[in-house]
């Protein structure tokens, strides 16, 4: 028997990394504008101050349990950390 190639396998290429299915994109999608729009708190009762929600988005481990919990309840005090999670990713920080 010949071989094309000297090593079995060899002349098989490498499957490409796949990328998020398009479900698991939407899901995400879906997650974010929930968090984002159905908790309105228009009177920003119990918000903690945006310092706070930068430093969420920057030092994560620096910030109470109680801020994560707050804005996973809070659509305001989401979008402002999503907003600094942006900004973050935008100046190219991890």
């Amino acid at each position: 028997m010949i071989r094309n190639s000297p090593l079995p396998g060899a002349g098989i290429k490498p499957k490409k990394a796949k990328s998020s299915p398009p479900a698991d994109k939407d899901f995400l999608r879906l997650g974010k504008e929930h968090f984002a729009e159905d908790f309105p708190n228009p009177t920003r009762e119990g918000c903690p101050p945006d310092s706070t929600l930068e430093l969420l988005a920057n030092q994560p481990t620096e910030v109470e349990e109680s801020i994560l919990t707050h804005i996973s309840s809070c659509s305001p005090c989401y979008r402002t950390y999503s907003h600094f999670l942006q900004e973050q990713k935008r100046k190219g920080q991890p």
